[in-house]
């Protein structure tokens, strides 16, 4: 069965999602406090293409939305990380963007309080584009500081397929089997047909020429969301539900042992249709139950499916028989 990360690698990338925007938030106060009676009550908060201030809001419901914004971003990819945990490449890249998000946040904000201090109209605050470029330059570094101190992803921490345990079909060598389904999905119909809608928007407004392109993708998504499973002398054969192509097949040699486990479509592959991460990829259509097999290099191949435990059997019988049969006769 898929193993989940250990705790300590867990705590420890939540911790780089996490602490950034605190301590972000921590230097914002102490600034905001240290330079509080040089502040206008009418605070310049928003700086335009030019460097010269464009929007303006009281001191208390600035601190307030900073302060907000920032342990928001806490909680937002602390969760994440958290939540993420069996995916170590999303994770870490998750934990990262946390940290270079708060130092971005939190070196402008700096920065516009640094710039309305000592200032009688907030209409004649400026600030100068350099700060921008230190303030990308500074997430960055937090970036970078954040993404080695994730680590990287340790032996044992992905799901390697199914167990050693792994049920067979009964079957005499004389007889043929095969099974099939169809996985459909929920989400990718939605999405094709609010593409459509936005294809017809733009055909509306600036032409079909330059709708082409969603409306080719947003009827792909409609016509190709189900896939046709199947499992017999040939291994794992995946095709649309409508045609036969594009054609998918993870062949009987290729097939160390099968089951079937739950599968998260977001949490445990970052979305659906084909996906691939470190030590995994499949076709994942929705979440539940999934068709699992391991592979002779030690990576996982999943397909979501209902029935998969019945599928799985069959192949790890025939996987037998084509392993006693070296011609594969």
């Amino acid at each position: 069965m898929p193993q989940t990360r250990r705790p300590s690698v867990t705590a420890r990338r939540t911790l780089v999602a996490v602490a950034p925007p605190v301590l972000a938030a921590g230097v914002v106060l102490s600034v905001f406090l240290s330079l509080r009676d040089r502040l206008p009550g009418r605070m310049a908060t928003h700086i335009g293409p030019g460097g010269h201030a464009d929007g303006f809001s009281g001191q208390g419901s600035f601190l307030a939305v900073t302060l907000g914004a920032l342990l928001g971003y806490a909680v937002l990819f602390g969760g994440l990380t958290l939540w993420i945990r069996t995916d170590p490449g999303v994770q870490r890249v998750t934990a990262a963007t946390g940290g270079a998000v708060a130092a971005l946040t939190g070196w402008l904000v700096v920065a516009v309080l640094r710039a309305n201090a000592g200032a009688d109209d907030a209409a004649s605050v400026t600030l100068p584009g350099l700060q921008a470029v230190l303030a990308f330059a500074a997430a960055a570094v937090c970036a970078a500081l954040g993404w080695a101190a994730c680590g990287r992803a340790e032996e044992g921490d992905t799901a390697s397929g199914p167990s050693a345990a792994a049920v067979r079909l009964p079957l005499r060598d004389s007889e043929a089997a095969s099974w099939s389904r169809v996985s459909r999905s929920r989400a990718l119909p939605v999405t094709g047909v609010l593409i459509l809608a936005g294809a017809l928007v733009v055909a509306i407004t600036a032409g079909w020429a330059s709708a082409l392109p969603l409306l080719a993708t947003g009827a792909l998504l409609v016509l190709l969301t189900g896939a046709r499973v199947t499992a017999d002398r040939r291994g794992i054969t995946v095709t649309p539900a409508l045609t036969s192509w594009p054609r998918l097949n993870i062949p009987l040699e290729r097939i160390a042992e099968a089951g079937h486990r739950p599968v998260d479509a977001f949490r445990d592959f970052g979305g659906w249709g084909y996906r691939a991460r470190p030590g995994a990829s499949g076709i994942v259509l929705r979440s539940g139950d999934a068709l699992s097999a391991r592979l002779t290099t030690g990576s996982e191949f999943v397909v979501t499916v209902d029935d998969a435990a019945t599928a799985a059997a069959l192949l790890n019988t025939l996987a037998d028989r084509e392993r006693r049969t070296p011609t594969g006769g």
